[in-house]
Parts: C-alpha cells; sequence; structure tokens
C-alpha cells in the first residue's frame, strides 16, 4: 500500500490514509481508484449473488453445486469433498477434516435422489444428472454474464495475476 492510498470496503464505507509520498509530499489517490482487496470482495459478493439467484427457484446453494461438481467429477469420498471446499465455507475445515456445511449439502442431495452411496463411494444418480444439466445451463449464462466484454486473453491475464499474488502471500497449489 503506498504512503496515500484510499481504503475502501465493498459496503461502501470509505476512508482516506494519508501520509508523505515517496517524494515527501502529501497526496491523495483519485476518489474513482480502489485498491485490489476492494475489487476482489466486491466481484466476489457479487458473483456469489449472481450465482445465488440461480439457484434460488430450486432451494439449492453454490455449495450444493459445488458438491454436485465434484462427487460428478468422481470425488465419491465425504472427506475429499469435505476438504476440498472448505476454503469455501464459513469458518473454514473443522477439526477431523469435515465442514459440516459441505457434510448437510450432501445429505440434502442424497434426500433429493441425486447423489447416492454406491460401492465406491458417492456417485451422481441418474435424476442428479439431469438436475446437473439444467443447472449448468443456468450457471453458463450467469457466467457469460460475468465475462461479458472481456476477452480469453484479458480474463487469463486476470487469472494469472490473482494466482501470482496468492503465491506471493504464501499459497501454493494443492495447499
Amino acid at each position: 500500500m503506498s504512503a496515500s492510498e484510499r481504503i475502501d470496503d465493498p459496503a461502501g464505507d470509505e476512508r482516506s490514509v494519508k501520509g508523505a509520498s515517496a517524494a515527501g509530499t502529501t497526496t491523495e489517490r483519485d476518489p474513482g481508484e480502489r485498491p485490489i482487496g476492494y475489487w476482489l470482495k466486491l466481484v466476489d459478493r457479487l458473483i456469489d449473488q449472481d450465482v445465488d439467484e440461480v439457484f434460488l427457484r430450486t432451494g439449492l446453494t453454490r455449495r450444493h453445486w459445488q458438491v454436485l461438481n465434484m462427487v460428478r467429477d468422481g470425488v465419491s469420498d465425504v472427506t475429499t469433498v469435505d476438504s476440498v471446499l472448505s476454503p469455501f465455507t464459513a469458518g473454514g475445515a473443522r477439526p477431523g477434516g469435515h465442514a459440516p456445511a459441505v457434510s448437510a449439502e450432501i445429505s440434502d442431495l442424497q434426500a433429493r435422489g441425486w447423489v447416492a452411496q454406491g460401492g465406491a463411494g458417492w456417485e451422481v444418480t441418474v435424476a442428479g444428472q439431469h438436475a446437473y444439466h439444467d443447472l449448468l445451463d443456468a450457471v453458463s449464462l450467469s457466467r457469460e454474464r460475468l465475462a461479458e466484454g472481456i476477452t480469453r486473453e484479458q480474463y487469463d491475464r486476470t487469472i494469472a495475476t490473482l494466482e501470482q499474488m496468492a503465491r506471493n502471500l504464501g499459497w501454493s497449489p494443492g495447499a
């Protein structure tokens, strides 16, 4: 953070941070400029809202979608599902490797008849495959809306930049 920046909260709170610049003068950032944290939190919140609206009519959440995708992709062990999705659940993984919200969502998908316990673990049922494809159509429209006006190169560069920032702060693949 430079010596003089605006700290903006996506909720709308804003305050100035004043200090000496490298040249020793006091400056303020243009009111239209916002730091990366503002944009990350805002975009994350807006993605959640948009995707939540997709699922609202079905009584599902984004986590249901993530769990259904993982099981469909062959992740059949509930501990692995919990572990992979724990960064997306409130508070992260719990002792013992289970994030209760994810386990609850697996139970809900089972009650809907979309996943079932098979010989190798959780499997998506025929009804779950149909539901998945219906939901995929709606999620795809949301993703298209998100990327509207952005070239593939811009999107790829943004992802690479965010990944590098995460690495700079200590993240590593598989962590």
